[in-house]
């Protein structure tokens, strides 16, 4: 997949801008374009009379970081009801590639509760979305790939070559260190690591064959190895698919130190 323009959500609620932050590293190393969005909304300007400005003040900002970057940016604001399904309209009219967002932990009764800005995002946005929980910089250059080889249907075969496309391109572009999980429950056909690494182009000790659930395994291994990224992917995005994707993608998102990237 080529990158063509990062679309990056502006949080009017805070200072701290992890998404932005990762944005403009990608931008550097890559070439992408960046589109700054901001979106203000009545139950905000209820409690800060003063947000909408600081919002316009924090694009103005990031727009001549970028330029000084050499980092080429556009900025948008808008008024919406409701930001999050508002934002996924913005990403699909500019034609973004990628949607970077704040990401923030949530217990998981929380998110069972009512429906998260992230699981919105995931659910409706046209492109894949980069859940950034913070500003570390990438240290240890670690990815983590996660696919499922035992489907079969032509959606999740083309989904797994995204994945795997996206991995190697993050190797390229960041100089990553990609590594690749299949979690699978069938223990009379366990995939074969051997087979995974040549189909990766990978070495086996970075293929990670592990018994159990998606979520879990993925989380648990995260930490193990210390990843800064996770990829993983989705192919249904509404009714009850899109649920359990969500679910899924938080679960990871709340259980791991790691960026979490959805792509679809």
């Amino acid at each position: 997949m080529v990158l063509n323009k990062i679309f990056v959500i502006v949080d009017p609620t805070t200072e701290d801008q992890p998404a932005f932050e990762r944005a403009l590293q990608s931008a550097k190393m890559t070439g992408t374009r960046l589109h700054l969005y901001g979106c203000i909304t009545p139950e905000v300007t209820a409690g800060d009379a003063d947000a909408e400005q600081r919002l316009a003040d924090m694009l103005n900002g990031f727009v001549l970081r970028c330029r000084d970057a050499g980092v080429e940016a556009l900025q948008e604001l808008e008024r919406a009801d409701n930001w999050s399904e508002a934002a996924v309209r913005a990403a699909a009219r500019c034609s973004a590639s990628m949607v970077f967002k704040n990401s923030f932990e949530h217990r998981d009764v929380q998110r069972e509760l009512r429906p998260t800005s992230d699981f919105t995002l995931l659910r409706l946005a046209s492109c894949p979305v980069l859940l950034v929980k913070d500003r570390r910089d990438w240290s240890h250059r670690r990815i983590l790939a996660a696919v499922n080889t035992a489907s079969t249907d032509d959606a999740h075969i083309k989904l797994n070559n995204l994945i795997i496309s996206f991995a190697q391109n993050f190797t390229d572009a960041h100089g990553s260190d990609a590594h690749f999980v299949n979690a699978y429950h069938d223990s009379n056909r366990p995939p074969e690591v051997a087979d995974l690494s040549a189909r990766f182009g990978a070495p086996p000790e970075h293929i990670h064959v592990i018994k159990g659930s998606a979520a879990p395994v993925i989380s648990s291994l995260a930490d193990e190895i210390k990843v800064d990224l996770i990829i993983i992917g989705t192919v249904g995005r509404s009714g009850l698919k899109g649920r359990v994707v969500g679910n899924t993608a938080e679960k990871i998102l709340d259980h791991t130190e790691a960026d979490v990237l959805v792509v679809n």
